[in-house]
Protein backbone atom coordinates (compact mmCIF):
# COMPACT_ATOMS: atom_id res chain seq x y z
CA UNK A 1 0.00 0.00 0.00
CA UNK A 2 2.70 2.52 1.06
CA UNK A 3 4.91 1.81 -1.97
CA UNK A 4 1.99 2.30 -4.35
CA UNK A 5 1.23 5.64 -2.76
CA UNK A 6 4.84 6.77 -3.05
CA UNK A 7 5.09 5.63 -6.67
CA UNK A 8 2.01 7.72 -7.41
CA UNK A 9 3.68 10.65 -5.67
CA UNK A 10 6.77 10.14 -7.85
CA UNK A 11 4.57 10.55 -10.90
CA UNK A 12 3.31 13.85 -9.46
CA UNK A 13 6.76 15.45 -9.30
CA UNK A 14 7.12 18.44 -11.69
CA UNK A 15 9.31 17.81 -14.74
CA UNK A 16 11.31 20.98 -14.13
CA UNK A 17 12.01 19.87 -10.57
CA UNK A 18 13.30 16.50 -11.80
CA UNK A 19 15.59 18.20 -14.31
CA UNK A 20 17.03 20.41 -11.57
CA UNK A 21 17.66 17.34 -9.39
CA UNK A 22 19.44 15.60 -12.28
CA UNK A 23 21.81 18.55 -12.52
CA UNK A 24 22.32 18.57 -8.76
CA UNK A 25 22.82 14.87 -8.03
CA UNK A 26 24.32 13.73 -11.39
CA UNK A 27 25.54 10.16 -10.82
CA UNK A 28 23.48 9.86 -7.63
CA UNK A 29 20.25 10.84 -9.36
CA UNK A 30 18.90 7.29 -9.79
CA UNK A 31 19.50 6.52 -6.13
CA UNK A 32 17.85 9.81 -5.19
CA UNK A 33 14.77 9.25 -7.30
CA UNK A 34 14.44 5.65 -6.11
CA UNK A 35 14.25 6.93 -2.54
CA UNK A 36 10.72 8.13 -3.34
CA UNK A 37 9.66 4.48 -3.34
CA UNK A 38 10.54 4.25 0.36
CA UNK A 39 8.19 5.13 3.19
CA UNK A 40 8.95 8.47 4.88
CA UNK A 41 10.59 7.97 8.25
CA UNK A 42 8.77 9.13 11.39
CA UNK A 43 10.29 10.01 14.72
CA UNK A 44 9.70 11.44 18.16
CA UNK A 45 12.02 13.26 20.54
CA UNK A 46 11.79 12.73 24.28
CA UNK A 47 11.56 15.80 26.51
CA UNK A 48 14.50 15.50 28.95
CA UNK A 49 12.88 17.98 31.34
CA UNK A 50 10.05 15.53 32.00
CA UNK A 51 10.72 11.98 30.88
CA UNK A 52 11.98 9.33 33.28
CA UNK A 53 14.41 6.68 32.08
CA UNK A 54 11.91 3.94 32.90
CA UNK A 55 9.39 5.52 30.52
CA UNK A 56 11.95 5.74 27.72
CA UNK A 57 12.80 2.05 28.17
CA UNK A 58 9.10 1.13 28.32
CA UNK A 59 8.26 2.92 25.06
CA UNK A 60 11.39 1.64 23.28
CA UNK A 61 10.21 -1.87 24.03
CA UNK A 62 6.50 -1.34 23.37
CA UNK A 63 6.89 0.70 20.18
CA UNK A 64 10.13 -0.75 18.82
CA UNK A 65 11.88 2.62 18.84
CA UNK A 66 15.30 3.06 17.18
CA UNK A 67 17.73 5.88 17.94
CA UNK A 68 18.10 8.83 15.54
CA UNK A 69 21.90 8.99 15.02
CA UNK A 70 22.27 12.77 15.23
CA UNK A 71 19.97 13.37 18.23
CA UNK A 72 20.44 11.80 21.65
CA UNK A 73 16.75 12.08 22.54
CA UNK A 74 15.36 11.23 19.08
CA UNK A 75 13.86 7.85 18.12
CA UNK A 76 12.30 6.45 14.95
CA UNK A 77 8.95 4.70 15.13
CA UNK A 78 7.01 2.89 12.44
CA UNK A 79 4.22 0.52 11.60
CA UNK A 80 0.83 1.31 13.10
CA UNK A 81 2.24 3.20 16.09
CA UNK A 82 0.37 6.48 16.68
CA UNK A 83 2.24 8.35 19.43
CA UNK A 84 0.01 11.42 19.07
CA UNK A 85 -2.86 9.49 20.68
CA UNK A 86 -0.79 8.42 23.68
CA UNK A 87 -1.37 10.09 27.07
CA UNK A 88 2.40 10.59 27.19
CA UNK A 89 2.09 12.94 24.20
CA UNK A 90 -0.61 14.97 25.95
CA UNK A 91 1.65 15.08 29.01
CA UNK A 92 4.55 16.58 27.04
CA UNK A 93 6.80 13.57 27.50
CA UNK A 94 7.82 13.70 23.83
CA UNK A 95 7.47 15.79 20.68
CA UNK A 96 6.73 14.23 17.29
CA UNK A 97 9.27 15.59 14.81
CA UNK A 98 10.71 14.76 11.41
CA UNK A 99 14.05 13.10 12.23
CA UNK A 100 16.23 15.20 9.91
CA UNK A 101 14.92 18.41 11.50
CA UNK A 102 16.39 17.35 14.85
CA UNK A 103 19.90 18.16 13.65
CA UNK A 104 19.48 21.95 13.67
CA UNK A 105 19.14 22.53 17.41
CA UNK A 106 21.75 19.85 18.08
CA UNK A 107 24.28 21.81 16.01
CA UNK A 108 23.50 25.07 17.83
CA UNK A 109 25.86 24.31 20.74
CA UNK A 110 23.50 25.98 23.23
CA UNK A 111 24.61 26.53 26.83
CA UNK A 112 22.57 27.10 30.01
CA UNK A 113 23.44 30.82 30.15
CA UNK A 114 22.66 31.52 26.49
CA UNK A 115 19.96 33.86 25.28
CA UNK A 116 18.60 32.19 22.15
CA UNK A 117 16.27 33.32 19.35
CA UNK A 118 14.37 30.91 17.12
CA UNK A 119 13.32 33.31 14.41
CA UNK A 120 10.90 31.17 12.32
CA UNK A 121 9.76 28.76 15.00
CA UNK A 122 6.32 27.23 14.30
CA UNK A 123 5.22 24.58 14.96
CA UNK A 124 7.93 24.34 17.61
CA UNK A 125 10.14 21.31 17.03
CA UNK A 126 13.41 23.20 17.07
CA UNK A 127 12.27 25.57 19.83
CA UNK A 128 11.23 22.81 22.20
CA UNK A 129 14.57 21.12 21.51
CA UNK A 130 16.60 24.30 22.04
CA UNK A 131 14.73 25.48 25.13
CA UNK A 132 15.83 22.56 27.31
CA UNK A 133 19.45 23.66 26.83
CA UNK A 134 19.05 27.45 26.86
CA UNK A 135 18.89 30.06 29.58
CA UNK A 136 16.10 31.96 27.85
CA UNK A 137 14.60 31.30 24.43
CA UNK A 138 12.57 33.74 22.38
CA UNK A 139 10.50 31.59 20.06
CA UNK A 140 9.11 33.72 17.24
CA UNK A 141 6.60 33.03 14.49
CA UNK A 142 5.40 35.90 12.25
CA UNK A 143 2.09 34.28 11.22
CA UNK A 144 -0.41 34.64 14.12
CA UNK A 145 -2.27 31.37 13.56
CA UNK A 146 0.97 29.40 13.46
CA UNK A 147 2.24 31.33 16.50
CA UNK A 148 -0.75 30.07 18.51
CA UNK A 149 0.12 26.47 17.59
CA UNK A 150 3.71 27.16 18.60
CA UNK A 151 2.59 28.57 21.94
CA UNK A 152 0.45 25.49 22.60
CA UNK A 153 3.39 23.15 21.98
CA UNK A 154 5.63 25.18 24.28
CA UNK A 155 2.92 24.92 26.95
CA UNK A 156 2.45 21.15 26.48
CA UNK A 157 6.13 20.45 27.07
CA UNK A 158 6.03 22.48 30.29
CA UNK A 159 8.76 24.94 29.27
CA UNK A 160 9.14 27.85 31.67
CA UNK A 161 12.07 29.72 30.06
CA UNK A 162 10.41 30.62 26.74
CA UNK A 163 8.91 33.86 25.43
CA UNK A 164 6.65 33.27 22.42
CA UNK A 165 6.31 36.22 20.05
CA UNK A 166 4.67 36.92 16.72
CA UNK A 167 6.66 39.49 14.76
CA UNK A 168 8.56 39.92 11.52
CA UNK A 169 12.35 39.69 11.76
CA UNK A 170 12.87 43.34 10.94
CA UNK A 171 10.60 44.36 13.85
CA UNK A 172 12.70 42.36 16.30
CA UNK A 173 15.97 43.61 14.79
CA UNK A 174 15.07 47.22 15.57
CA UNK A 175 14.55 46.40 19.25
CA UNK A 176 17.28 43.83 19.86
CA UNK A 177 20.57 44.58 18.09
CA UNK A 178 23.53 42.39 19.17
CA UNK A 179 21.39 40.69 21.82
CA UNK A 180 21.51 36.93 21.27
CA UNK A 181 24.16 34.29 21.86
CA UNK A 182 22.51 31.90 19.39
CA UNK A 183 20.02 32.50 16.60
CA UNK A 184 18.26 29.67 14.78
CA UNK A 185 16.89 30.47 11.33
CA UNK A 186 14.92 27.50 10.06
CA UNK A 187 14.03 29.45 6.96
CA UNK A 188 10.88 29.27 4.86
CA UNK A 189 11.97 27.32 1.79
CA UNK A 190 10.74 25.52 -1.30
CA UNK A 191 10.20 22.38 0.78
CA UNK A 192 11.67 19.89 -1.68
CA UNK A 193 12.97 17.71 1.13
CA UNK A 194 9.40 17.10 2.30
CA UNK A 195 8.00 15.94 -1.05
CA UNK A 196 8.24 12.27 -0.13
CA UNK A 197 5.85 12.80 2.78
CA UNK A 198 3.83 15.87 1.84
CA UNK A 199 1.83 16.30 -1.37
CA UNK A 200 1.35 19.99 -0.58
CA UNK A 201 5.08 20.52 -1.02
CA UNK A 202 4.77 19.04 -4.52
CA UNK A 203 1.72 21.13 -5.43
CA UNK A 204 3.33 24.39 -4.30
CA UNK A 205 6.70 23.86 -5.97
CA UNK A 206 7.81 26.08 -8.86
CA UNK A 207 11.10 27.57 -10.02
CA UNK A 208 9.60 31.01 -9.38
CA UNK A 209 8.80 30.05 -5.80
CA UNK A 210 12.37 28.88 -5.31
CA UNK A 211 13.59 32.36 -6.23
CA UNK A 212 11.04 33.98 -3.92
CA UNK A 213 12.35 31.82 -1.11
CA UNK A 214 15.95 32.86 -1.86
CA UNK A 215 15.03 36.54 -1.51
CA UNK A 216 12.98 35.95 1.65
CA UNK A 217 15.76 33.89 3.25
CA UNK A 218 18.35 36.58 2.52
CA UNK A 219 16.22 39.22 4.25
CA UNK A 220 15.70 37.02 7.32
CA UNK A 221 19.42 36.28 7.56
CA UNK A 222 20.33 39.97 7.27
CA UNK A 223 18.07 40.76 10.22
CA UNK A 224 19.49 37.84 12.18
CA UNK A 225 22.98 39.25 11.60
CA UNK A 226 21.92 42.48 13.30
CA UNK A 227 20.60 40.67 16.39
CA UNK A 228 23.50 38.28 17.00
CA UNK A 229 26.17 39.20 19.55
CA UNK A 230 29.81 39.23 18.46
CA UNK A 231 31.09 35.74 19.21
CA UNK A 232 27.59 34.31 18.79
CA UNK A 233 26.51 31.57 16.42
CA UNK A 234 23.90 31.63 13.67
CA UNK A 235 22.37 28.29 12.71
CA UNK A 236 20.70 28.33 9.30
CA UNK A 237 18.62 25.41 8.05
CA UNK A 238 16.19 24.48 5.30
CA UNK A 239 14.34 21.39 4.12
CA UNK A 240 15.22 21.84 0.44
CA UNK A 241 17.85 20.45 -1.93
CA UNK A 242 18.38 23.70 -3.87
CA UNK A 243 21.96 24.99 -3.69
CA UNK A 244 20.68 28.53 -4.22
CA UNK A 245 18.75 28.21 -0.94
CA UNK A 246 21.54 26.38 0.87
CA UNK A 247 25.28 26.65 0.11
CA UNK A 248 24.89 29.63 -2.24
CA UNK A 249 22.67 31.44 0.26
CA UNK A 250 25.28 31.01 2.99
CA UNK A 251 28.12 32.09 0.66
CA UNK A 252 26.26 35.24 -0.40
CA UNK A 253 25.42 36.04 3.23
CA UNK A 254 29.10 35.83 4.25
CA UNK A 255 30.02 38.12 1.36
CA UNK A 256 27.50 40.70 2.58
CA UNK A 257 28.58 40.27 6.20
CA UNK A 258 32.34 39.88 6.36
CA UNK A 259 32.26 39.55 10.14
CA UNK A 260 30.67 36.10 9.71
CA UNK A 261 32.55 32.87 9.10
CA UNK A 262 31.14 29.50 8.10
CA UNK A 263 32.12 26.84 10.66
CA UNK A 264 30.39 23.85 9.11
CA UNK A 265 27.52 22.76 6.90
CA UNK A 266 25.78 19.45 6.49
CA UNK A 267 23.17 17.88 4.25
CA UNK A 268 20.86 15.00 5.12
CA UNK A 269 19.77 13.24 1.91
CA UNK A 270 17.00 10.62 1.73
CA UNK A 271 19.01 8.28 -0.51
CA UNK A 272 21.97 8.34 1.90
CA UNK A 273 20.61 9.05 5.37
CA UNK A 274 17.66 7.84 7.48
CA UNK A 275 15.52 10.95 7.09
CA UNK A 276 14.02 13.47 4.69
CA UNK A 277 15.97 16.23 2.95
CA UNK A 278 17.61 18.80 5.23
CA UNK A 279 20.44 21.35 5.16
CA UNK A 280 22.12 22.93 8.17
CA UNK A 281 24.94 25.49 8.39
CA UNK A 282 26.63 26.95 11.47
CA UNK A 283 28.19 30.42 11.24
CA UNK A 284 30.02 32.49 13.85
CA UNK A 285 30.05 36.27 14.16
CA UNK A 286 33.64 37.18 14.83
CA UNK A 287 34.48 39.45 17.75
CA UNK A 288 36.61 42.57 17.58
CA UNK A 289 38.63 44.23 20.32
CA UNK A 290 35.64 46.29 21.46
CA UNK A 291 33.25 43.38 21.78
CA UNK A 292 31.92 42.68 25.26
CA UNK A 293 30.09 39.42 25.85
CA UNK A 294 27.66 39.34 28.74
CA UNK A 295 25.94 36.39 30.36
CA UNK A 296 22.61 36.29 32.09
CA UNK A 297 22.00 36.39 35.82
CA UNK A 298 18.58 35.93 37.39
CA UNK A 299 16.89 34.18 34.50
CA UNK A 300 13.30 34.58 35.76
CA UNK A 301 13.68 38.31 36.34
CA UNK A 302 15.45 38.78 33.04
CA UNK A 303 12.73 36.88 31.18
CA UNK A 304 10.11 39.31 32.53
CA UNK A 305 12.28 42.30 31.62
CA UNK A 306 12.78 41.03 28.05
CA UNK A 307 9.07 40.35 27.62
CA UNK A 308 8.21 43.84 28.86
CA UNK A 309 10.75 45.41 26.49
CA UNK A 310 9.19 43.52 23.60
CA UNK A 311 5.68 44.62 24.54
CA UNK A 312 6.74 48.26 24.85
CA UNK A 313 8.26 47.96 21.39
CA UNK A 314 4.94 46.85 19.93
CA UNK A 315 5.77 43.15 19.66
CA UNK A 316 2.93 40.70 20.22
CA UNK A 317 3.96 38.48 23.14
CA UNK A 318 1.77 35.38 23.34
CA UNK A 319 3.40 34.01 26.49
CA UNK A 320 6.35 34.77 28.73
CA UNK A 321 7.37 31.87 30.92
CA UNK A 322 4.50 29.98 32.55
CA UNK A 323 1.15 31.66 31.97
CA UNK A 324 -0.56 32.28 35.30
CA UNK A 325 -4.14 31.51 36.21
CA UNK A 326 -6.89 34.01 36.84
CA UNK A 327 -8.73 35.50 39.84
CA UNK A 328 -12.49 35.06 39.57
CA UNK A 329 -15.46 35.79 41.81
CA UNK A 330 -18.24 33.52 43.04
CA UNK A 331 -21.91 34.52 43.40
CA UNK A 332 -21.15 36.11 46.74
CA UNK A 333 -18.37 38.23 45.29
CA UNK A 334 -15.58 36.23 46.93
CA UNK A 335 -12.39 35.90 44.91
CA UNK A 336 -10.88 32.53 44.10
CA UNK A 337 -7.94 31.45 41.97
CA UNK A 338 -8.39 29.35 38.82
CA UNK A 339 -5.07 27.71 37.84
CA UNK A 340 -3.98 27.75 34.20
CA UNK A 341 -3.31 24.71 32.05
CA UNK A 342 0.27 25.99 31.64
CA UNK A 343 0.81 25.92 35.41
CA UNK A 344 -0.27 22.29 35.51
CA UNK A 345 1.96 21.30 32.59
CA UNK A 346 5.03 22.93 34.17
CA UNK A 347 4.70 20.86 37.36
CA UNK A 348 6.59 17.78 38.43
CA UNK A 349 4.85 15.08 40.45
CA UNK A 350 7.78 14.59 42.80
CA UNK A 351 8.06 18.31 43.55
CA UNK A 352 4.32 19.02 43.67
CA UNK A 353 3.25 19.31 47.31
CA UNK A 354 -0.19 20.60 46.36
CA UNK A 355 -3.56 19.01 45.71
CA UNK A 356 -3.18 16.27 43.11
CA UNK A 357 -4.23 12.84 41.88
CA UNK A 358 -2.28 10.31 39.86
CA UNK A 359 -4.21 8.24 37.32
CA UNK A 360 -2.84 4.73 36.90
CA UNK A 361 -5.53 3.40 34.55
CA UNK A 362 -5.17 4.00 30.80
CA UNK A 363 -8.96 3.86 30.38
CA UNK A 364 -9.58 6.56 32.98
CA UNK A 365 -6.77 8.67 31.51
CA UNK A 366 -8.25 8.55 28.01
CA UNK A 367 -11.65 9.48 29.39
CA UNK A 368 -10.08 12.48 31.11
CA UNK A 369 -8.40 13.53 27.84
CA UNK A 370 -11.79 13.35 26.14
CA UNK A 371 -13.20 15.80 28.69
CA UNK A 372 -15.13 13.41 30.93
CA UNK A 373 -15.46 13.89 34.68
CA UNK A 374 -13.79 11.35 36.95
CA UNK A 375 -15.66 9.50 39.69
CA UNK A 376 -13.52 8.63 42.68
CA UNK A 377 -15.72 5.74 43.77
CA UNK A 378 -16.81 2.39 42.40
CA UNK A 379 -14.64 0.73 39.71
CA UNK A 380 -12.73 3.94 38.93
CA UNK A 381 -11.35 4.13 42.47
CA UNK A 382 -8.82 1.38 41.76
CA UNK A 383 -7.33 3.34 38.86
CA UNK A 384 -6.61 6.58 40.75
CA UNK A 385 -4.15 7.37 43.53
CA UNK A 386 -6.07 9.78 45.78
CA UNK A 387 -3.54 9.88 48.63
CA UNK A 388 -2.69 13.56 47.99
CA UNK A 389 -6.21 14.66 47.07
CA UNK A 390 -8.56 17.05 48.81
CA UNK A 391 -11.54 19.09 47.68
CA UNK A 392 -10.96 21.98 45.29
CA UNK A 393 -8.66 22.63 42.36
CA UNK A 394 -6.04 19.98 41.71
CA UNK A 395 -3.43 18.84 39.20
CA UNK A 396 -4.29 15.65 37.32
CA UNK A 397 -1.34 13.33 36.58
CA UNK A 398 -1.00 10.12 34.58
CA UNK A 399 1.84 7.81 35.58
CA UNK A 400 3.41 10.77 37.37
CA UNK A 401 3.22 13.13 34.36
CA UNK A 402 0.95 16.22 34.40
CA UNK A 403 -2.08 16.28 32.11
CA UNK A 404 -4.03 19.32 33.31
CA UNK A 405 -6.43 20.50 36.01
CA UNK A 406 -9.54 19.20 37.71
CA UNK A 407 -11.77 20.25 40.58
CA UNK A 408 -12.87 17.76 43.22
CA UNK A 409 -16.32 18.16 44.73
CA UNK A 410 -17.50 15.25 46.84
CA UNK A 411 -16.55 12.13 44.90
CA UNK A 412 -16.43 13.71 41.42
CA UNK A 413 -13.49 15.46 39.76
CA UNK A 414 -14.85 17.95 37.25
CA UNK A 415 -12.76 17.99 34.09
CA UNK A 416 -10.85 21.18 33.21
CA UNK A 417 -8.67 19.80 30.43
CA UNK A 418 -8.80 22.49 27.67
CA UNK A 419 -11.61 21.84 25.18
CA UNK A 420 -9.44 22.58 22.17
CA UNK A 421 -6.98 19.83 23.16
CA UNK A 422 -9.44 17.07 23.92
CA UNK A 423 -9.33 13.74 22.10
CA UNK A 424 -12.21 13.08 19.75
Amino acid sequence: MGTAINMNRLEMLPTEYLERMKSLFVSEYDDFINSYEDEPLKALRFNPLKVREETVIKLINEWGLKRVPWCQDGYYYGGDIRPGLSPYHAAGVFYIQEPSAMITAEEADIGPDDLVLDLCAAPGGKSTQAAVKAGILISNEPIPKRARILSSNIERLGLSNVIVTSAYPEELAVLMPETFDRIIVDAPCSGEGMMRKDETAIAEWSAANVQKCVLRQAGILDNAAVMLKPGGKLIYSTCTFEECENEDQVRDFCQRHEEFELLKSERILPHKDPGEGHFCAVLIKNEDDKSIRTKMSGISAELSDIAEKLRRGGIHVLRAGVQKGTLEKDKRGREYYVPSHAEAMAKSFDRDDGNKINITSMDICLRYLKGESIRCEGPDKEGIDMSSAREGWMTVYYDGYPLGNGKLTGTVIKNHFPKGLRLM
